[in-house]
């Protein structure tokens, strides 16, 4: 892997790669944000804590997907699935106690980073054909889903994002911009298609420049 031989030596490399692919490309970006985050939060009336309750948490355990890779504690889908009635109860009484006191388990920010080939039929000794997918831990994953739905009124998005949103894909992206340039194909289209998949931060200034 990139001339590295033994599985030490390729671990490590996957690390080095990883661990530089995910670093911001501005300078003190993380704390730019957690700035922001925290003037955003002395800024903002906070309203009443919604609770979690069992019947919300039961509903989204219903929804766990079964035979899914675990994370870093081991612990499967199934284990909630096929869990006691009682296992809900003690999930509400953690989800409402993280939700009250804004503080997770340190075991929720930790996930293991699985590396995929992009190409089957690329170079596979070639680190850049490779890109990292995250297995966090179930209940992490759980968590987030009950969130979600929690606070669904309030999780708005654009009508022209079609990414990572119910009932939405590529196709009804591809249907928009198919209609668009019929719609002005008397006129001059211009189209622009921009790649963000390795900006990470940088994404923010170039969207922010282009709504400019």
């Amino acid at each position: 892997m990139n001339g590295q031989l033994g599985d030490a030596n390729i671990r490590h490399a996957f690390t080095e790669h990883f661990k530089s692919l995910y670093q911001p490309n501005t300078s003190n970006a993380d704390l730019d944000f957690a700035n922001n985050f925290e003037t955003l939060l002395n800024t903002t009336v906070a309203g009443p804590t919604p609770f979690i309750d069992t019947a919300t948490i039961s509903d989204c355990i219903s929804s766990l997907k079964y035979r899914k890779t675990p994370g870093h504690d081991g612990i499967y889908n199934e284990h909630i699935i096929y869990g006691s009635p009682v296992l809900a109860v003690r999930l509400s009484l953690l989800f409402n106690a993280s939700l009250r006191h804004g503080f997770v388990p340190n075991d929720y920010c930790l996930g293991v980073i699985l590396p995929l080939l992009k190409n089957k039929h690329g170079d596979a000794s070639k680190l850049d054909m490779y890109r990292g997918i995250t297995l966090s831990c179930c209940l992490f994953k759980l968590f987030e889903s009950v969130l979600s739905r929690v606070f669904e009124q309030w999780l708005t998005t654009d009508d022209l994002q079609y990414g990572f949103k119910k009932h939405s894909s590529c196709c009804h992206a591809l249907i928009t911009v198919k209609e668009s340039v019929k719609y002005f194909v008397q006129k001059k289209v211009m189209c622009v298609s921009l790649d963000a998949s390795k900006a990470f931060d940088l994404r923010f200034y170039i969207m922010g420049c282009l709504s400019s």
